[in-house]
């Protein structure tokens, strides 16, 4: 048994997704601990008031991704666990829209998370960062048609045909495509070292 006087627990303040629940209103479920026990370090969180604790040894894998909604960036930690279940820990607030008070949270919850899990014996946990990569190339071909027609077209109008009134769509579009361009660039597929987790998924 895990002496109680050599247990420590961080707690964070941060929303989360659990087994691939996504729609929601207002998600209710917030707070994520990090807890050091030796043997018995585990993470936890809460699923409709009760406490869900899941050992180090638990863990699968990391997988760091990105989002956005057309405006700002949404960053998510998936945690998989190795009887198929998932916690996805992330900056957005209870709407799902990124909230800049918690991306500092989120930044220090992932670099502690990391700090645990690096101590693992290599190849136990995998560590990925962005999507798969068909994901990726769907990305890729939505980014360049929306280049197309949100930057391209405008820009021509405007170079092309002394057409300045295209100026205004062109800073729209631009705007508009340049968190998606972010987002593609971000996700893209690949291991990592978790002693060096990706600053571009925490920003």
């Amino acid at each position: 048994m895990t002496d109680p006087a050599a247990s420590a627990s961080t707690a964070f303040d941060l929303y989360y997704l659990q087994n691939g629940k996504r729609f929601f209103w207002r998600n209710p479920n917030h707070g994520v601990t990090l807890i050091d026990a030796g043997h018995e370090s585990a993470i936890l969180w809460h699923n409709e008031g009760k406490a869900i604790r899941r050992l180090w040894t638990d863990i699968a894998s990391i997988n760091m991704t990105a989002g956005t909604t057309g405006k700002e960036i949404v960053n998510n930690c998936r945690i998989n666990f190795r009887n198929g279940r998932f916690l996805v820990v992330t900056d957005g607030g209870a709407s799902g829209e990124v909230d800049h008070d918690r991306t500092p949270i989120y930044r220090d919850f992932v670099r502690a998370l990391h700090r645990r899990l690096a101590l693992a014996p290599p190849g136990t946990i995998r560590f990925l960062a962005g999507v798969s990569q068909t994901r990726h190339t769907v990305m890729l071909v939505t980014g360049v048609i929306a280049g197309l027609l949100f930057i391209a077209t405008p820009l021509v109008l405007t170079l092309f045909l002394r057409d300045w009134r295209a100026l205004g769509p062109l800073a729209a579009g631009t705007m508009f495509v340049w968190p998606f361009f972010k987002v593609i660039g971000a996700n893209r597929p690949r291991d990592y070292d978790p002693h060096h987790p990706p600053g571009e998924l925490m920003d």
